[in-house]
C-alpha cells in the first residue's frame, strides 16, 4: 500500500470515529423556546363568588380545561397551573364506566 492511501485511510477512520463521538455525546437539554406560540393558552380570571379560576384555551378559542375549583388567591390558581403543566405532559389515560368515584364500581 501507498504510503498516501495509508494516511488517507486514517484520517478517514479518525474523522468518523470522531463523527460517531459527536453524535453519541449527551446534548444538553433545549430550552423551550419564549417567543414559541402554544397551541393553547392558560387564562386567569375571577369568578362571580370572587374566586380565581383558570381554564386552558385553544387558538380557535374552543375551552378544553378548567380548575374544576375556585382558589382564594391568584398565586394559589397560577400553581395549579403549574403543577398541572408538571404533572400532566405524560399522563396516562383511563377509560372509567361512569362518572362515579371509583369508576362506578360499588
Amino acid at each position: 500500500m501507498s504510503r498516501t492511501f495509508v494516511l488517507s485511510l486514517a484520517s478517514l477512520v479518525l474523522a468518523v470515529a470522531g463523527l460517531i463521538a459527536l453524535t453519541a455525546a449527551p446534548r444538553p437539554a433545549v430550552a423551550r423556546q419564549p417567543d414559541k406560540k402554544s397551541a393553547a393558552t392558560f387564562e386567569v380570571y375571577k369568578d362571580k363568588a370572587g374566586e380565581y379560576r383558570w381554564r386552558l384555551r385553544t387558538t380557535n378559542m374552543q375551552v378544553i380545561a378548567t380548575s374544576g375549583e375556585g382558589y382564594s388567591s391568584k398565586r394559589a390558581c397560577q400553581d395549579g397551573i403549574e403543577s398541572v403543566k408538571k404533572n400532566a405532559p405524560d399522563a396516562a389515560v383511563e377509560e372509567k364506566e361512569s362518572d362515579a368515584p371509583g369508576g362506578g364500581k360499588d
